[in-house]
């Protein structure tokens, strides 16, 4: 039985998480700082590049200072082993995350990576290459922090040479991540490795799955230096073409071909979510957490459990499914990410029933440039219940939550489209005084859409007469009268080329030696081109 490890050093020990050959992990408590930490311990009887490599990581994070990586407090040695002292994340490694949903939301993988990226980025212009970019050394915390760890491989290169343990021709780090140049010479990879490795990581968040197997056969190798994998989107549609693309020029086979840097992956991302710092990364990340946590509540109790206390989860469950679908707990956590938005439109009835009215609606991220939609953009109306006139009716859109910007709102009654550009601030902002109340339109950003004229298009008119009897085309010689102030008026091409669409027309049509037929049309505004084929009987005698 393992002896119990009561202190290391001046660090009071917690708890061992894992043991092994060669060291083992423990949570201690540091003496000074008064919070938990992490202690790795090493045993130096291994071999001595082993011992080197581990020396080397506690020196080269100690020198890292940058709020997605890992804190290290300390590095000493104490009797036969070696220990380095590190920040302790109370949360989960992404990994992890990712088998427990099996993939992640494109905004939610976006996040992360913009996190490892602006890290990944402060370390590379140190010098400093990881060459070991996988889940596992991605940890998230409760709090949507998200921290990069282990750099006991890293090399560090700068000032006329580098700093490296490995060989010319060795290889090092994880197969399933490794950029093709990885496979041929360890040593000589720049950061462009960690960029490829990096886009690994965001096609297995995005997908659950990795671009290769874990299994290096010659066969694999070969298609790993050709670029050759199953694209994103064939194996989860929900991955956006954004993220496609990113993925797409991080695993560029080539070096030459990737990002020259990480700073440029993050910045776009940035653009595309009107992100300006991790704060505001680590809400969204936490809500996603939280929200997820909440919808996993086990289904099944014990035998054991009361009707009552069963009855009182499935409430629990019901009400938070309510607020995460209505984007509530996002207003509730983040109150400092997140605007509200509430649209309604007043739609001319026109003679339809409100089942004949489709209203389509888009928020679009005013970047300057693309003009992205907005994740979550797309608005649901329903009709109100409160209808203000007999001559209009009322749509309401689900109320919806963004992150505050600059956007613009499109929304089409199928006839004509209303296009408005808005700003949205934050519920903070909004709710400065008062408690924010998830729902309340007090705290929202209102936009009133008005379809009340329907646009009126040139109305083209075609008339085929026959015989009914006989079923003969009776030719061009179809007399045509329009209804005008009461009385009929031919129907000369003047007055044919002034009607419209979305009016009511009256038409009496005949023909030379026939009974004439009145026709009452009402034409809908989007209606331009009427076709009547009209059959007239004979006239007796």
């Amino acid at each position: 039985m393992a002896k119990t490890v009561e202190a290391i050093g001046k660090y009071k020990v917690l708890a061992r998480l894992a043991q092994g050959g060669m060291g083992a992990v423990y949570t201690a408590r540091h003496p000074t700082l008064e919070r938990t930490v992490i202690i790795k311990k090493l045993t130096l009887r291994g071999s001595a590049d082993i011992r080197e490599r581990f020396r080397r990581e506690a020196q080269i994070m100690m020198d890292l200072r940058n709020d997605a990586i890992v804190d290290v407090y300390d590095h000493f040695r104490e009797g036969s082993s070696y220990y380095i002292v590190l920040e302790y994340v109370d949360g989960m490694s992404l990994d992890e995350l990712i088998r427990a949903r099996r993939y992640l939301p494109n905004a939610i993988a976006l996040l992360i990576l913009r996190q490892v990226c602006w890290a990944l980025a402060y370390a590379h212009n140190k010098g400093v290459v990881h060459r070991d970019i996988k889940p596992a050394n991605i940890l998230i915390s409760h709090d949507g922090a998200v921290k990069l760890v282990d750099f006991g491989i890293a090399t560090i290169h700068g000032g006329g040479e580098t700093s490296d343990l490995t060989r010319d021709g060795m290889t090092l780090g994880t197969p399933s991540y490794m950029a093709p140049e990885q496979f041929h010479n360890t040593r000589s990879v720049d950061k462009r490795a960690d960029i490829y490795s990096l886009g690994v990581v965001l096609y297995e968040m995005v997908t659950g799955k990795r671009p290769y197997p874990g299994s290096l056969t010659p066969e694999v190798i070969a298609r790993i230096q050709r670029g050759r994998y199953r694209r994103p989107r064939s194996i989860n549609p929900k991955v956006s073409r954004f993220v496609a693309r990113l993925v797409a020029r991080m695993l560029k086979p080539r070096p030459g071909r990737r990002f020259s840097d990480l700073e440029r992956v993050a910045v776009r991302i940035d653009r595309r979510y009107r992100l300006d710092d991790s704060t505001r990364s680590a809400e969204a990340i936490r809500s996603y957490l939280t929200a997820e946590n909440t919808a996993a509540l086990p289904q099944r109790r014990s035998r054991f459990a009361t009707a009552g206390s069963i009855a009182a989860v499935v409430l629990a469950g019901l009400s938070a499914g309510h607020v995460v679908w209505h984007g509530y707990h996002r207003e509730l956590l983040q109150p400092a990410g997140f605007g509200a938005l509430e649209v309604t439109a007043r739609v001319l009835k026109d003679g339809r029933d409100s089942d004949a009215i489709t209203l389509t609606g888009t928020v679009f991220v005013d970047d300057g440039d693309e003009i992205p939609p907005a994740p979550g953009g797309e608005l649901v109306f329903r009709i109100a219940p409160e209808q203000e006139s007999d001559r209009f009716y009322v749509f309401r859109a689900r109320r919806t939550q963004f992150a505050p910007g600059a956007y613009r709102l499109k929304v089409s009654d199928g006839s004509a489209v209303w296009w408005e550009s808005f700003t949205l601030g934050s519920l903070r902002q909004a709710s400065a005084t008062r408690m924010v109340i998830p729902g309340r339109s007090e705290d929202a950003h209102l936009i009133a859409v008005e379809f009340v004229e329907r646009p009126r298009l040139p109305l083209e008119v075609d008339i085929t007469v026959v015989d009914v009897q006989t079923g003969r085309v009776l030719g061009d010689g179809a007399q045509v009268a329009i209804l005008t102030d009461g009385s009929w008026v031919p129907a000369t091409p003047a007055r044919m080329a002034q009607l419209r669409s979305g009016e009511i027309h009256r038409l009496r049509i005949g023909h030379q030696g026939y009974v004439p037929q009145i026709f009452n049309l009402m034409i809908r505004p989007q209606e331009s081109h009427l076709v009547i084929e009209v059959g007239l009987d004979p006239q007796e005698g």
